[in-house]
């Protein structure tokens, strides 16, 4: 009886001790392959979708994760000289938004390019009203930042800081827009600049081409107000002219008051105006002549639309960062 009943307590102890090492080998081999990888692992192949793949059907669990301290969490490397990537992201769905790559931080770059050969970040899009780059700023903050910045250090003068290429002949070159005031700046595809506000600036010069088609620069004249012109030539019969305004320009003075400047051309005593309207002013020659004679005039008025003030301070220079 104790002889059996030892070797029962003998086979009970067999089998607790070897379910304990079945239980840590077991526990061993789930720790081998998800806590410690092999360091030197390398996985090789020449054909199918990849040598290592990750497929995930959970709304929130990752195909692949790569983690690092020090260095990168996922690094790609190719040498292919056929346009492919180091590391490439692709959304498939036809539906809703994904992104391709997801790029954050909070020290540094979302996403970073560098490249010795082209561009740093490029990117491309086919979708109707969608951009090839687009850059936002969400902050509200007065140091929140620039929607897209742009910087260059050429010295060939050469390259710009910011280049804009339209390759359509209906494509704008630039459009500006302050979706809280309706401010509003384009340059279409004729190279014009329109803008809804004005424009503040040291001297203006236009662009011209002489009889030789030589491009030359005119200046623009200047005024310690807001002035608009329009010139003409009248005739004066028996010593008295009676000249209309332009309705187009007298649509855009604002009636206040507006300068006459005569230059006869002809003989004459000497003209003046004698009377001005808002459509019309009369010119008479001095001392009672008759004359019978054309004269040049020049029209300077205020527009409608211009504030009344002489010299005003000019604003203060908005300095980059």
């Amino acid at each position: 009886m104790q002889s059996t009943l030892r070797s029962n307590r003998l086979a009970v102890v067999g089998m607790i001790a070897i379910g304990t090492v079945i239980g840590f080998s077991s526990l061993g081999i789930v720790r081998a392959e998800h806590a410690s990888p092999a360091k030197s692992k390398v996985f090789s192949c020449s054909s199918g979708t990849a040598c290592i793949e990750g497929n995930s059907t959970g709304s929130s669990t990752w195909g692949v994760y790569g983690t690092a301290t020090t260095s990168d969490g996922v690094h790609g490397v190719t040498s292919a000289t056929n346009g492919n990537s180091g590391t490439s992201g692709i959304s498939t769905a036809t539906t809703g938004s994904a992104h391709g790559v997801y790029g954050r931080s909070s020290n540094g770059q979302g996403v970073y390019g560098t490249s010795s050969s082209d561009n740093g970040v490029e990117g491309h899009s086919s979708g109707g009203g969608a951009s090839g780059v687009a850059g936002i700023q969400r902050g509200t903050s007065s140091g929140s930042g620039d929607g897209v910045y742009s910087e260059s250090a050429d010295t060939t003068n050469l390259y710009e800081a910011l280049e804009a290429k339209a390759d359509s002949s209906n494509t704008y070159i630039f459009e500006g827009y302050n979706a809280s005031t309706d401010g509003l700046c384009t340059i279409d595809y004729n190279a014009t600049l329109a803008c809804t506000g004005g424009a503040i600036m040291k001297n203006v010069r236009t662009r011209h081409v002489n009889a030789n088609g030589e491009h030359v620069l005119a200046y623009a004249a200047e005024s310690a107000s807001a002035t608009i012109e329009d010139v003409g030539t009248a005739r004066m019969v028996g010593g008295v002219a009676n000249v209309s305004i332009d309705p187009a320009f007298a649509a855009v003075m604002d009636h206040k008051w507006y300068y006459v400047f005569l230059t006869p051309l002809g003989d004459t005593r000497g003209l003046y105006v004698s009377s001005k309207t808002a459509t019309a002013f009369t010119v008479r020659e001095s001392e009672g002549g008759r004359s019978r004679l054309e004269f040049d005039y020049r029209i300077v008025a205020h527009p409608l639309d211009a504030k009344n003030d002489r010299l005003p301070l000019a604003p203060a220079m908005r300095r980059p960062r």
